[in-house]
């Protein structure tokens, strides 16, 4: 066992003597920021205002968009008119009973009062853990 512990030992002064690591100090520190205060500025400057050109070939395909969605809106609503004129609609609605209806708005109550109840679990502590967790 002895031997194994002198021969990591040997190795990883070994190791230390063949890597020199620069030592990282504030003037480290001040090159990295004024880099990066460089590379900001530089794309400050990169951002070029809108040519003319492109803001009325913009204003331009803007119309056009609302003059193609209106012309669709017409034609879809002139056609539509029209087949919904010969459509007929006629039609009777089941008839429920009294029961089947009581039945009906206590699913629905109890489903609409769980769902609030999930909704508003997810506002508590334990809701906000449970989003952290799943997002």
């Amino acid at each position: 066992m002895n031997r194994k512990t002198e021969i990591e030992s040997t190795l990883d002064r070994s190791l230390r003597a063949q890597v020199k690591v620069p030592v990282l100090d504030r003037k480290f520190d001040a090159a990295v920021w004024a880099r990066i205060e460089a590379e900001e500025s530089r794309q400050a400057s990169a951002a070029v205002p809108v040519p003319a050109a492109v803001a009325r070939t913009a204003r331009w395909l803007q119309i056009l968009n609302v003059v193609g969605l209106s012309s669709v809106a017409i034609f879809a609503s002139f056609y539509g008119a029209q087949m919904l004129a010969s459509a007929d609609f006629a039609m009777s609605m089941p008839e429920f009973s009294a029961a089947a209806i009581e039945q009906f708005t206590m699913t629905m109550s109890m489903g609409a009062a769980g769902a609030s109840l999930i909704f508003g679990l997810l506002f508590t502590p334990w809701g906000r853990r449970l989003r952290d967790e799943l997002s």
